[in-house]
């Protein structure tokens, strides 16, 4: 039972979004778009850059409102329902892979890659796999959506720890999120590679600032 709903909606957002605002500010000086005129598929690196950027705020920031929303008045329920929620999610999901598209954009600008870095980038890329492979097998994608702040039925569900995630219960974070790394590293890009430290702290602010408070709620003692 959540006693001030509206003190629980906005409870370490200050923390979570305006962690996500400041570090997009620090990032964006950290690039040099002067002396940078490379492009991928017409598109400039400092537009993949910014709009690479823009996604995990705006994804973050989507997945807040729609649970804490959820949790403190059924609002989506009312209103578009979880699959349309879910639809958003994944489309939002999908956008987030524009950072592939920087790298090859940005491709050369911080080293040359070579077998080093490849070879780096693909014992990244190993866990990666496995942990989408464990999602698909045990966990399953619309828990991964966060259907259990939608159906009560899940909440009765155990904590995975089949696959990866008997290495770690937080594996998407650890293991799956990172990824982005392997194409930095693959293509000696800065860009990639700042927007990947950006993807990861902002994932783990949203763990620590939404995702583990809504869990006390949904769960409680368990």
């Amino acid at each position: 039972m959540i006693e001030n709903k509206l003190h629980f909606f906005f409870k370490n957002q200050i923390w979570h979004i305006g962690g996500l605002i400041l570090l997009f500010y620090v990032s964006c000086q950290m690039v040099d778009f002067e002396n940078n005129s490379n492009t991928f598929l017409g598109i400039s690196v400092k537009n993949w850059f910014l709009f690479s950027m823009m996604t995990p705020l705006i994804h973050q920031g989507y997945v807040w409102l729609c649970w804490r929303s959820e949790l403190c008045w059924q609002t989506i329920s009312r209103t578009i329902g979880f699959k349309s929620y879910a639809v958003i999610f994944i489309i939002i999901m999908i956008l987030r892979l524009s950072g592939i598209g920087l790298c090859f954009a940005d491709y050369g600008s911080w080293f040359t890659p070579g077998w080093i870095a490849w070879c780096v980038s693909v014992l990244i890329f190993i866990p990666f796999v496995y942990t989408i492979y464990s999602i698909k097998k045990y966990f399953g994608f619309m828990r991964a959506t966060g259907i259990d702040h939608f159906d009560p039925k899940y909440r009765d569900m155990p904590f995975e720890k089949r696959g990866i995630f008997k290495w770690s219960s937080n594996a998407m974070y650890t293991f799956a999120i990172p990824v982005m790394f392997a194409f930095a590293i693959s293509a000696g890009s800065k860009a990639t590679f700042i927007f990947a430290a950006y993807t990861v702290i902002g994932a783990w602010l949203h763990y620590f600032c939404t995702e583990r408070e809504d869990f006390k709620v949904i769960y409680g003692k368990n």
